[in-house]
């Protein structure tokens, strides 16, 4: 693996538990046999370290990598972390609708706490349970693979993914009220590498909320992934709300199919982290199936964000609709590099695409640059973005009126996001939401 190295085997770093072989063939060996995991996951693992060992470290200069400075991430001093200190309490996770629904709470890649109060026949648990308890389900559901293509981060989590949750829904089962993954990260140098994967059944629905949170001083690099399969007339909403302290770099990569008239309905939220990628899938494979992609970003300090988006349509009579919305103030970036592509045979697809960046310095920057590939004629395919400051004259209209410069900024950046959030039902987030862009409009 070019241009990256990891502890070296039988080193025993400070802090959380972590692999004693590091990042390598036998740390992947200890890992396996330490989770008493059957063959086909090991040798799946296995099979993802040697993309790994096939595929370069990024440099900066790949096109895939260019507008964010990958260079600052290595994996010098970390190695993959496997729980918290011995006597470290787990986060609070006492939000009502939590309360009342289901958890799965992981402290640096360790699952610490589950509680599940959830229809007959609804399966949520932590994945590393799911393996051995519901092993038919997982062998035929987490087969997903790596290629070079997919690059570092991705084989990354899926050669030393631990901790991670298991969300099952039965075929026409509703789940009422969102379950909630809680990944908590603190310390220094921390690796961490967590798997969501969702199977929602025929005709059944759910919500899912992955929360990603820090302590503020913790450091470390998160290579994430998630999966989400529904099956035919099936309906479901996956939140990924991250707020990483600034000494987190994560990479996480999403996939979403869709069965014959299913819908999945996302909402990716990224605000921390120094850098911060996000590759999604959303993948069409029958006729009526459809995605809603909503995603924001908000940047201050430093921090940089680099989305990457495919909405694949490989069956006709289906629609995508993707809006992407990022607010960035001091010097902080944003990229975005959002993908329609349209299969022959895919007819009457009907695809859009928005990216809308606002920013609040002149030292900010947003490169945005969304993306047809067609091969089908008879389609509907739009998309577009747009760049730009804060207006003038909207600030002095505000202030016209009494309104201080911050308040008035404050009320245009809500503006900006309303159309966004005012497409997320569920109130406790859209209030936290609220909350977190006041808390970034102050600098805090």
């Amino acid at each position: 693996m070019s241009g990256a190295s990891g502890s070296a085997p039988g080193a025993r770093l400070a802090g959380a538990p972590r692999l004693t072989a590091g990042f390598s063939r036998e740390g992947i060996e200890e890992l396996s046999r330490l989770k008493r995991e059957p063959d086909w996951l090991r040798r799946q693992r296995l099979e993802a370290w040697a993309v790994i060992e096939a595929t370069p470290w990024p440099t900066g200069k790949e096109e895939d990598w260019r507008r964010i400075d990958i260079r600052s991430v290595t994996l010098d001093g970390l190695a993959p972390t496997l729980g918290p200190d011995d006597g470290a309490a787990a986060p609070a996770t006492d939000d009502e609708d939590v309360a009342e629904g289901a958890v799965v709470v992981m402290h640096n890649g360790a699952v610490v706490a589950e509680r599940a109060a959830l229809p007959a026949g609804v399966i949520f648990t932590s994945l590393e349970a799911a393996v051995h308890e519901h092993a038919d389900l997982i062998e035929r559901y987490l087969t997903a693979t790596v290629r070079p293509e997919d690059g570092p981060f991705a084989a990354l989590s899926q050669a030393f993914w631990s901790g991670g949750a298991f969300l099952y829904v039965p075929a026409g089962v509703e789940v009422q009220i969102p379950v909630r993954a809680f990944h908590w990260a603190d310390g220094h140098g921390v690796g961490l590498f967590d798997r969501t994967l969702v199977v929602v059944e025929r005709g059944g629905a759910a919500t899912i909320i992955d929360d990603y949170l820090s302590s503020p001083a913790a450091t470390g690099l998160h290579a994430g992934m998630v999966d989400l399969h529904t099956g035919d007339g099936a309906r479901l909403r996956y939140i990924a709300l991250q707020d990483w302290g600034q000494g987190i770099a994560s990479f996480i990569r999403m996939r979403g199919e869709t069965g014959r008239d299913a819908a999945i309905h996302w909402l990716v939220v990224a605000l921390g982290g120094r850098l911060a990628r996000v590759d999604l899938a959303a993948v069409m494979n029958q006729p009526g199936s459809a995605h809603e992609l909503l995603g924001l970003c908000f940047g201050d300090g430093a921090q940089q964000f680099d989305f990457h988006t495919l909405q694949l349509h490989a069956a006709p009579h289906a629609t995508s609709d993707l809006l992407f919305k990022g607010v960035l103030k001091d010097t902080a970036r944003s990229a975005f590099a959002g993908l329609i592509r349209v299969a022959k045979g895919a007819q009457r697809t009907d695809a859009y695409l928005a990216n809308r960046n606002l920013l609040l310095s002149d030292k900010a920057r947003a490169d945005s640059i969304p993306t047809l590939e067609i091969e089908a004629n008879d389609v509907r395919c739009t998309h577009g973005a747009t760049v730009g400051p804060i207006d003038d004259e909207q600030v002095f209209y505000l202030m016209a009126r009494g309104i201080p410069r911050p308040e008035a900024e404050r009320m245009i950046v809500e503006g900006f996001l309303e159309p966004l959030l005012s497409r997320v039902p569920i109130e406790r987030v859209r209030d936290r939401l609220d909350r977190s862009v006041a808390r970034k409009m102050v600098g805090r």
